[in-house]
């Protein structure tokens, strides 16, 4: 396997997130010069650069880690979790911030699990009890139906049957009669509003599609996006690297956990067969790590948390670089005119993570090759 000629040169591609051209020496590159794209959106989705990906999702507002927040309709105050969560939930502020914001995860079109600020949810345990924002571990206690009218106003249902309400003391409580009409001007009417973007990432799009319609959608998006002529066009006009952002997922494949959909793993044994034919050298970016390394779509985090630095999700980490380390080795140790670099998002914080485990240490040194 060819080797960089100066390691410092590629520091850029592991500190910052190169989205556009970059130029570096490599050896065995014509001329010495690397004139590489990256090849975003591709196996890891950013919906900004394909929006109509997201087209087909019913109640396409609400995708996982929308923020909203709830504002009752009798009493004009925000549904507020006090101190981001730790306690029982009330509709008792009249002006709307952090403790009044909730992120959704969402189930189906219309059954959602609703977070708090600091990672707690919504939690009820049936007909008469109060709603807290305590739980960490979301299930069917956790799990609420959003019922929408036309005018932004909304009934929000437990999973035991029971509509929500403000009761005495503006507690919100699981205690409502009957179904509430959106009309009414009552306390178990709430306005919904929303607040800043919308994630639009890998995982808001295969959750919000439904596993076999996001399989279809990704499949002809993967097939379609970048293809054979790509390469063979971007090798004619002079461009002799590509930058290729994965996920973690693509480990797993063809059975990558929930909602993610198999078959990236296959479209980047495609890209370096098609690097190989063109004379085209390829970097592997870790786009999206295991937890979210920084909150934004193109991570694949659920909803907007940053999860990455968890113990289990550093090891995970070292992980993929394992597998794509060892998997693509091998495959260039029999086209040895390919050169590919593992490059990883955050790298700064993961290293100095890594110096926490003697486990982490040794599989930096043992693939340092391939990262720097």
């Amino acid at each position: 396997m060819e080797s960089v000629s100066c390691r410092w040169l590629l520091l850029p591609f592991l500190f910052l997130s190169w989205e556009h051209t970059a130029l570096c020496a490599v050896d065995g590159v014509k001329g010495g010069k690397v004139r590489g794209v990256s090849l975003g959106n591709w196996l890891v989705i950013e919906g900004w650069m394909k929006p109509s990906l997201f087209d087909g999702i019913p109640e396409g507002d609400m995708l996982d880690g929308t923020k909203v927040r709830f504002r009752s309709l009798s009493l004009n105050k925000y549904v507020s979790a006090k101190d981001g969560g730790g306690s029982t939930v009330f509709a008792n502020q009249e002006i709307a911030s952090s403790w009044e914001t909730f992120r959704l995860w969402r189930i189906s079109k219309s059954r959602y699990q609703i977070r708090a600020e600091k990672g707690q949810f919504l939690s009820c345990t049936g007909h008469g009890a109060s709603v807290t924002a305590t739980s960490v571990s979301p299930n069917l206690t956790e799990t609420f139906t959003i019922e929408r009218s036309s005018n932004d106003r909304v009934r929000i249902k437990h999973s035991s049957g029971t509509y929500l309400k403000v009761s005495s003391g503006n507690e919100l409580k699981a205690n409502s009669v009957g179904t509430p009409g959106f009309d009414d001007d009552e306390e178990a009417i709430f306005v919904m509003t929303f607040v800043g973007d919308v994630l639009k990432g890998e995982y808001q799009l295969s959750n919000g599609l439904g596993p076999e319609k996001a399989k279809a959608v990704l499949t002809e998006h993967r097939n379609k996006y970048i293809t054979q002529e790509n390469f063979q066009y971007l090798s004619k006009h002079g461009i002799n690297t590509v930058r290729i952002p994965v996920g973690w997922w693509i480990t797993k494949d063809p059975n990558p956990p929930a909602p993610y959909v198999g078959g990236s793993l296959a479209a980047l044994d495609n890209a370096f067969k098609w690097a190989q034919e063109f004379g085209i050298k390829c970097i592997i970016n870790l786009h999206a790590a295991p937890g979210s390394q920084n909150g934004k779509d193109h991570s694949s985090s659920r909803d907007g948390s940053i999860e990455w630095t968890k113990p289990e999700n550093i090891l995970q980490s070292l992980d993929v670089i394992r597998f794509l380390a060892t998997k693509y080795n091998m495959f260039i140790s029999r086209y040895d005119t390919l050169t590919t670099v593992l490059c990883i998002d955050n790298c700064y914080s993961f290293l100095l993570r890594c110096h926490l485990s003697f486990a982490g240490m040794e599989t930096i040194q043992l693939y340092w090759g391939l990262i720097f």
